[in-house]
């Protein structure tokens, strides 16, 4: 058995930046029991199948992923390199503009665009849902290895959102205190205990390029990611999370530039627009640019 792979860096217009997928196009052809075991073999955050839809349609695909660990509902940056892929391979008509994406979560729709002469994907995510607060800032500071007042001082809360899959959203006040977190994971295990998972998502409103609204950087362990380079799921939360606290100036719609996977040295440009009604978010896109950076091919006996 044969089968070829791309090797795709999505949220990047430059090689060797943004988040890592290994994308199969005929994943079709990949027995289901065979998939977990290729992303453990490749190991990088997301590996993608594009599988026949269970609906017909001409700008329709199914898609499976998975990180090393464990099978997941929905990637954003999954979806943004399986359309780059398609449309890169000609198998869709991404002049058409929309292109949707069955997965376990649901429907997705991918918006394509051209911005300053390149192919700019973006994510439909879900309407937001504010699940609640979580009080813990100790064991939360604990977990990044931080002072608690780094958080207590933006005198904004721990909260999870979800625009398709939840998030906990970390404010932090400076840029410094992000770049020198380290994860410890007993006391993110704690947190994983309490809320069901353990992803934490920290931002903060200091950035390195002038262009940037916000820093961030991605802990989810429990996903077998120590730390994600770019994640469109989660600045789509956030986007939410920035407007509901006014750390956005309110218009009817705003774009958000994140940067992201700096401390990796796999720099991210994440953009995200949302149309905001009764100062909510609402019709939330989270996009990038994608970057082929090779292929490859597994055989098996």
């Amino acid at each position: 058995m044969d089968f070829d792979f791309l090797l795709i860096d999505v949220f990047t217009d430059r090689p060797f930046g943004g988040s890592r997928l290994n994308l199969f196009p005929d994943g079709e052809r990949v027995p289901a029991d065979l998939m977990q075991k290729l992303a453990m073999e490749l190991g990088t955050g997301e590996t993608a199948f594009i599988v026949p839809p269970r609906r017909r349609g001409e700008e329709r695909s199914g898609l499976r992923v998975f990180t090393p660990s464990a099978e997941i509902p929905f990637g954003g940056h999954s979806v943004l390199g399986a359309t780059f892929a398609l449309d890169h391979l000609g198998r869709c008509a991404a002049g058409s503009g929309r292109f949707t994406w069955e997965l376990e979560a649901g429907d997705y729709q991918v918006v394509v665009r051209d911005e300053r002469g390149r192919r700019l994907y973006s994510l439909l995510q879900d309407a937001p849902v504010f699940m609640g607060q979580y009080f813990h800032r100790g064991k939360v500071a604990r977990a990044l290895g931080i002072d608690e007042d780094e958080i207590a001082i933006t005198g904004l809360p721990c909260e999870v959102i979800s625009t398709g899959l939840p998030i906990h959203i970390v404010p932090v006040a400076s840029l410094e205190t992000v770049q020198r977190i380290v994860l410890r994971r007993r006391e993110a295990d704690a947190i994983a205990r309490d809320l069901g998972f353990g992803d934490l998502f920290v931002f903060t409103c200091e950035t390195e390029s002038p262009e940037a609204a916000v820093h961030c950087r991605m802990f989810a362990p429990h996903f077998g990611i120590p730390e994600d380079a770019a994640s469109g799921a989660a600045t789509g939360a956030l986007v939410a999370y920035l407007l509901k606290h006014r750390l956005v100036k309110l218009a009817p719609r705003v774009r958000i530039v994140s940067e992201q996977g700096l401390e990796l040295g796999r720099p991210s440009r994440i953009i995200a627009e949302a149309d905001v009604e009764g100062g909510r978010a609402r019709a939330i896109e989270v996009g990038g640019h994608c970057v082929l950076v090779g292929s490859g091919r597994i055989g098996l006996p």
